[in-house]
């Protein structure tokens, strides 16, 4: 009996501590994509250096234009990324458009967790475009992601 209610316990924190990224226009969500969600999308991996990480590092996950276009709904303008401690980045159409970032959820093949920059981060591809390799799109590499805005 215990080790069945241990089960039902571990089975419920999963659930409720599953990765999800809220989409959000003008206040409303407007969607909400799982983790599973993001496996069924066209998925995209950029190996890249990054100031935070030694060496080059996969990452996979779903372009940025790709999501809105899952969505039926136009790229906007741009976009507002929240992070689970609510910093807030600004990322333009153009950003997205030039430089095809990703909104990975995995790092070398894993999952990331929250305590390793996960359970999403928004990753441009640094080394193959060296000009953005700069303070201005590192900080728009926006990790712990849980929320865009439109």
């Amino acid at each position: 009996m215990t080790r069945w209610i241990t089960l039902l316990l571990a089975s419920f924190i999963f659930t409720v501590n599953a990765a999800q990224l809220s989409f959000v226009s003008n206040g409303i969500t407007i969607n909400t994509l799982s983790d599973q969600d993001f496996s069924e999308l066209p998925q995209t991996e950029i190996a890249t250096e990054l100031p935070w990480i030694e060496g080059v590092t996969t990452f996979s996950g779903v372009q940025v234009a790709d999501i809105f276009n899952h969505m039926k709904t136009p790229i906007p303008e741009s976009i507002t990324l929240v992070a689970l401690n609510d910093y807030q980045i600004e990322v333009a159409i153009e950003d997205i458009k030039n430089y095809q970032p990703i909104i990975a959820n995995r790092k070398n093949g894993q999952i990331m967790p929250v305590r390793d920059k996960g359970p999403f981060w928004l990753i441009f591809p640094l080394t193959d475009y060296p000009e953005i390799n700069n303070t201005d799109y590192h900080a728009k590499m926006i990790w712990q992601l849980k929320e865009v805005r439109y």
